[in-house]
């Protein structure tokens, strides 16, 4: 691949970037996604065949919790996977996992810090209204953004958008808890409606394949499991390559600022 997946892509790169890496290296990223599957199709069952409601509800939640440890991780390796294919390496599954299990902890630890970061955005959000409203000078970001402070949910999505490379950082920058969310804040400082609009995007693509696998709901227990819980690993590849192809681009982007800011006025106005 001629491509230089770490420099400065829009959209349409992105995307047809993503798809392209997930196409060559199609057994060792989707192999490491599938490990996401037992334990959804176990829920997937679970959520069918038990009759009671509340037995129902125990159970899942007796197994949400291994069900996120397993996404993170399987989110973790992908991401190894790609940054050593974005290097010129071929990527491999041992090694991809080995990595992931390698940065566990402050995965995790970094994933619960920004989870209980934005609950807290949640409850201090009267009191930054009225902190707003008495200091005309407060500012987020270098910037006084009032639907931050007054449309609801407005700052739990910001934040979400400024963290959401979090895991990138901590598996490509070696980042952990708060370096890791400075790392993707960093990166997302002054491009975040850019940002959030690529994110959009993406989500969407997923959400295509995702609809359809709703339609094996009509089967029985275990062939719905199997079918939504394949659906869902077949799109974690693309999901995870395609964000960590914008961490790049965000990155090669905010590189190319500080080079510019550190140029004379003279060669900056030079025509290229």
């Amino acid at each position: 691949m001629n491509a230089d997946l770490r420099g400065q892509h829009d959209l349409g790169d992105i995307v047809g970037l993503a798809y392209r890496v997930y196409g060559r290296h199609f057994a060792t990223l989707l192999g490491i996604a599938l490990t996401t599957v037992p334990l959804q199709m176990l829920i997937a069952v679970v959520q069918r065949r038990v009759g009671s409601h509340a037995a129902q509800q125990n159970i899942v939640s007796l197994l949400i919790i291994p069900a996120v440890l397993v996404s993170l991780l399987a989110s973790a390796a992908l991401i190894a996977a790609v940054h050593e294919i974005s290097g010129g390496t071929a990527p491999g599954f041992s090694r991809a996992i080995d990595a992931a299990f390698e940065r566990f902890r402050p995965v995790i630890a970094t994933a619960l810090l920004a989870a209980g970061l934005g609950v807290l955005s949640l409850a201090a959000v009267p009191v930054l209204t009225l902190w707003w409203l008495t200091h005309p000078g407060a500012t987020v970001d270098g910037r006084r953004n009032w639907w931050l402070v007054t449309v609801p949910f407005a700052l739990t999505l910001y934040l979400s958008v400024r963290w959401l490379f979090a895991e990138q950082a901590v598996m490509i920058e070696g980042g952990d808890r708060w370096t890791a969310l400075d790392a993707s804040a960093g990166a997302v400082r002054g491009r975040w409606w850019r940002t959030f609009g690529i994110v959009v995007v993406i989500t969407l693509i997923q959400l295509g394949p995702l609809l359809l696998a709703t339609a094996a709901t009509l089967a029985p227990a275990l062939v719905a499991a199997v079918v939504t819980s394949v659906v869902s690993a077949l799109v974690l590849p693309f999901a995870v390559t395609a964000q960590t192809l914008l961490y790049y681009d965000l990155k090669a982007r905010r590189q190319a600022d500080a080079s510019a800011d550190r140029l004379p006025a003279s060669e900056q106005d030079v025509p290229r």
